[in-house]
């Protein structure tokens, strides 16, 4: 992250009177410790700050000091600093000591004057006459400085004889008892780093290369060198979820023919066409890569899709009517696990090492767990209509882990361990009506609350703590859908169908990398779709469908110190999708299916920067808004190959094999579907 300063408007050249150091902002919690009164309090904007004063930013905290000769110094979170007698106007003025974490130093000339100060570390001292640059200390005394401006003289305390002249674009390590370790031009030590502005960020402890931007960071943003999250975490999956258009065919397919329970639990007004109790109990296993297209592992859990190496996902309805009353009351359970695991290996070319060496190695591995249950009461009102009421619920929680090598220029490890959590409550109130003997139309709305975290439990470099980032987000969701079904002869039957559905998230943003701050996130997607069903024979049934929709996504991220705008994003997307699938009876109890989905989608997307209050500007990804046009680039090719077998009217286990043609690895299902029928005790049906 650049900071620059924020004292650059104000002629300081005429100030004669002592130098002072004020705290300009605090985010977050942080500590000092007065070395005069001896005690320590929350150190609050405003402070003036004295010698012998201990800033303290282990509790997450970002402090940014302002001196009055228009210098400037930001002390990052997990960091320890002393200020020292920087008051002296003649000498060369000692401004602090850091003893651990990260600092960045903006040093205004003074009067057009070389402006002298000295920092030390625990290693080395640190000379500068008006520069930009970073200093971080590890937990064992290793000293890194980086220089963006000017130049700066670094001495060894452990050989005073070693001193060195650093100049801008460069960086040298001090380690103590060993001699310096020059490290190369800007372009190759910190290509990871690089703000959009061609500036660079500072690595936070020796060897680390800070966040910078890839599409598979789900929360971090991390860069594809050395990303130590690989695979989306369970906030991640159920985020993306949310927004994500592609999601939008896979629900509205097979709209010709009607599904008793599958339909009741989406519209409640549907429950009363049982007429007698029924229940279903489904158990789905799944493993392999991509997502099954025609029997999704979360039938009833309205999240996810995201790919899985494994899931398991026992789900189970029942809707039955209450006496005479003409009341019918129902509902639905599911439990759905899942895993996932990625690696990635990346050459030199990618990640400025030697060309065609491998520099890094990515793995990482989630899994997540959904529980969901809903409630629905329905009631027919005369010959024709219907309405009803359903309340669903939503919990999950998941936990990543992962980790990433790098061989060049140094061998390094970063480890991430994170937790999710999320609760979705929803109410839908649905009506249906008889438009004749053989036409139905349905039309419900659903409107949600969500709650959604995703944080990190320890983040350590070479075993050495980093900072931890986290994601809080709170917003609603709203949908309306309509249907409609009929018979056109006695062997051709249709559907219609169509949705609109809007989702508007608060986030709260806390990244190392970055200042805090808070998006806002709105997703509306809009489908509508057409389908035809025929049976060609008692034997064999074939279908057809097609539709097409639109997507707006728009995310605005502002700091929180300031409330200033730091990134707006859109992504608009069209979809139209078709479909065709077929299914036989080989033998009396032995079937087969096929099905073939192909999907034309397009997406643009336009992102604008700011920059924050220390003049940075940095793009923030989250699984809501990946902000990269390759998190875009979507399968377009799904089939389904299944093959059944029916041991009674209500049992049959189907195993399918589902694949999108190279674009993941192909995943394997096998169903298993029971249906449970109940004697009506009022007709003896």
């Amino acid at each position: 992250m650049l900071y620059l300063s924020l004292a650059g408007p104000v002629r300081l050249a005429a100030q004669t009177g002592p130098v002072v150091a004020r705290a300009a902002s605090v985010t977050g919690t942080a500590m000092v410790f007065t070395g005069s009164a001896g005690s320590s309090f929350g150190l609050s904007a405003g402070f003036l700050l004295n010698p012998g004063d201990r800033v303290d930013t282990r509790s997450g905290g970002r402090v940014v000091i302002d001196i009055s000769d228009g210098s400037m110094v930001v002390v990052e979170p997990q960091s320890v600093v002393v200020l020292k007698d920087y008051r002296q106007a003649e000498s060369l003025r000692e401004l602090f000591e850091i003893l651990l974490g990260k600092v960045r130093v903006k040093i205004n000339h003074f009067g057009g004057r070389p402006n002298p100060y000295r920092m030390n570390s625990p290693t080395a001292s640190i000379a500068v006459r008006g520069t930009e640059f970073s200093i971080e200390v590890s937990p064992s005394g290793d000293t890194r400085v980086v220089v963006y401006e000017g130049a700066v003289e670094v001495t060894n305390l452990s050989d005073p004889g070693q001193t060195v002249l650093v100049e801008a674009g460069r960086g040298i390590l001090v380690q103590a008892g060993l001699d310096f370790h020059m490290l190369g031009a800007a372009g190759n030590l910190l290509a990871s780093g690089q703000s959009l502005d061609g500036r660079h960020t500072a690595p936070p402890i020796p060897g680390y290369r800070p966040p910078g931007l890839s599409p598979a960071a789900s929360m971090h943003g991390d860069n594809d060198c050395g990303a130590p999250r690989a695979t989306l975490s369970a906030y991640g999956s159920y985020v993306s979820g949310l927004s994500d258009m592609a999601q939008m065919p896979f629900l509205y397919r097979f709209n010709a023919f009607p599904e008793a329970h599958l339909d009741s639990l989406e519209n409640p007004a549907y429950a009363t066409q049982f007429h007698a109790a029924e229940a279903r109990l489904v158990v789905l296993p799944t493993f392999g890569g991509g997502p099954a297209t025609d029997q999704s592992p979360q039938t009833f859990v309205p999240a996810g899709g995201q790919s899985s190496n494994y899931s398991l996902s026992p789900q189970g309805s029942i809707f039955s009517p209450i006496g005479h009353s003409g009341w019918v009351v129902g509902g639905g359970v599911s439990a759905t696990g899942a895993g996932n695991s990625a690696s990635t290996s990346v050459l030199g070319e990618d990640c400025a090492a030697a060309p065609g060496s491998l520099s890094a190695f990515t793995g990482g591995t989630s899994s997540s767990t959904f529980y969901s249950g809903s409630l629905a009461l329905a009631r027919r009102f005369g010959s024709a209509t219907s309405v009803g009421v359903e309340f669903d619920s939503l919990q999950g929680n998941g936990t990543l882990s992962g980790m990433a090598t790098e061989t060049d220029p140094q061998y390094s490890v970063e480890q991430v361990l994170s937790a999710s959590r999320i609760s979705q409550t929803r109410l839908t109130a649905g009506l249906s009506r008889d438009l004749g003997a053989k036409t139905k139309l349905g039309v419900f709305y659903r409107y949600g609350f969500i709650s959604a975290t995703d944080r990190d439990v320890s983040h350590t470099f070479n075993g050495s703590p980093l900072g931890l980032n986290s994601t809080d987000s709170a917003g609603h969701s709203s949908e309306i859908g309509i249907r409609l079904r009929g018979v056109i002869t006695p062997r051709l039957f249709y559907g219609i169908a169509g949705s609109w559905s809007n989702v508007s998230l608060g986030d709260g943003l806390i990244r190392t990398n970055s200042v805090d701050a808070r998006q806002r996130d709105r997703a509306q997607n809009g489908s509508a779709g057409f389908g035809l069903g025929y049976s060609v024979s008692r034997r064999v049934v074939a279908t057809f469908d097609a539709d097409a929709g639109t997507s707006r996504i728009a995310a605005q991220r502002v700091e929180d110190a300031t409330g200033n705008t730091l990134q707006n994003g859109t992504a608009n997307g069209q979809f139209f999708s078709a479909h065709a699938a077929i299914q036989g009876d080989l033998t009396r109890r032995l079937f087969a299916s096929a099905s073939f989905l192909n999907v034309w989608h397009s997406q643009l997307l336009h992102v604008d920067l700011f920059p924050d209050r220390t003049g940075a500007m940095d793009m923030l990804q989250n699984a809501f808004f990946p902000s990269t046009p390759s998190a875009y680039q979507l399968a377009s090719h799904f089939s389904d190959f299944g093959l059944g077998w029916r041991f009674s009217r209500h049992l049959f286990v189907q195993y399918l094999f589902t694949t999108d043609y190279g674009v993941t690895v192909p995943s394997h299902a096998l169903m298993f579907r029971y249906t449970f029928k109940f004697r009506n005790p009022v007709t003896g049906d």
